[in-house]
Parts: C-alpha cells; structure tokens; sequence
C-alpha cells in the first residue's frame, strides 16, 4: 500500500475505464476518519442519506438496479455494481439551487469479504491503489449517458483503507480523458479540487459523529 505520504504518486493516477496515458487530468482528495472502515463505506453507498451531510452531491438517487450484489439487495438507494445513479451536483456552493444532474454507471463495489477481479492484479500494483484487498472497501463509477457521447470518459475511485479496527484512510480520485475533458479542465479543475477536498472533509465529519452516536463514551 502506498502510504499516506506518498499519494497520490507523483507519476499520476490511473483508473480502468481511463489509463493514465489518456488522462488529460485528474482530481483527488484523501483523509483520515476515527471510525471503522466498514461504516465510512457504506455512508459512501448509501445514496439516500447524501441530503444530510454531502455539500457537494446534496441528493442522489439510483435510477436503474441491476441484480443485486449481495449488499443491501432489498435497500434501492444503495448502490450496487452495474447500477446507474444520478447525482445532483452543486458546482457553485454560492449558488446550492444550481444543480447540475450527472449520470453514472457503478463500474465495481469491492470489500474485504466480497474482493473483486474488476481492477486486474497487474493495475493494483499501480501506486494508485490499495494492493491488499483483505484491507481495502472500493467503489468506482464512471460517467453514463450524454456525456460520454459528447466525448468524456471519467471514472472515480473511493478506497476506504483500514488502519485500525476504529481508524480509516479515505482516498477518493477521478480521471478525466476525451475531447470534452480539455474544456473540463479548463473551466472546472481547480473548483473541482476544491469540491473534492469538501467531499472527503464532509465525509469525515459525517462518519465520526455517526460512530460517536453508536459509541457514547461513558
């Protein structure tokens, strides 16, 4: 595993849907979080609860499921892989009711208990990512719909990393390739940074006081 320190690698990030030799450019944020890694996981997951702490993505919603993966099967504002999800993006934090709708499509959910093969053993050798899967909780989704048509490919990794039984390290990235990334790029990164660094700061705030409220200290 690349430690804290070192990612993300200075040579850059990966993803499967976008290899770094077609990344026109990329965005990442990582944190620490005092709360199992279990729990912070499926907060990512857990659509229907974004409106009460994600200022980012204030609302999100599965639009089409799949079979089911073996989590949540019955809960629908889960995800699950091969669903396709619609997240509400707030781009301007001065603006919350300008809300721009995104399309994805759930590429793979990964646990300790359920690994999966969609990142090959070859690409987790890549500093990117958490090479031991006995470790890591992974999701990814890649973008879905129109905008792939207009020429963007993306793809957003979260990896959940247990350091303790009560201490996670969170890494979040997104790759962005196609004609239409140039634009992206230009318009939006640095907003974007900035968006993902609330993202994970959010997260952290949002998976502490939930294990706090399970665990009162006495």
């Amino acid at each position: 595993m690349t430690s804290a320190s070192s990612w993300p690698p200075s040579s850059g990030l990966t993803t499967v849907v976008v290899p770094r030799t077609d990344a026109v450019f990329h965005i990442s944020s990582s944190t620490t979080i005092a709360a199992p890694a279990s729990l912070v996981f499926d907060i990512v997951l857990h659509t229907d609860e974004y409106k009460e702490w994600n200022q980012f993505v204030p609302s999100a919603r599965i639009a089409k499921q799949e079979a089911a993966d073996g989590r949540d099967a019955n809960h629908p504002s889960h995800m699950h892989s091969n669903c396709i999800m619609t997240f509400d993006v707030v781009m301007n934090s001065k603006k919350p009711a300008g809300i721009t709708e995104t399309n994805l499509l759930v590429t793979d959910i990964s646990t300790p208990e359920q690994p999966t093969g969609y990142v090959s053993e070859e690409l987790l050798q890549d500093p990117s990512f958490t090479a031991d899967q006995s470790k890591v909780y992974r999701v990814s989704w890649a973008t879905h719909g129109g905008f792939v048509a207009r020429g963007l490919r993306s793809e957003r990794f979260h990896e959940v990393i247990a350091t303790s039984d009560m201490e996670c390290e969170v890494r979040t990235w997104e790759v962005m390739g196609g004609v239409l990334a140039y634009t992206v790029k230009w318009l939006y990164h640095s907003t974007l940074q900035d968006k993902f660094a609330l993202w994970t700061s959010d997260l952290k705030k949002r998976a502490e006081s939930k294990y706090a409220e399970q665990h009162p200290t006495v």
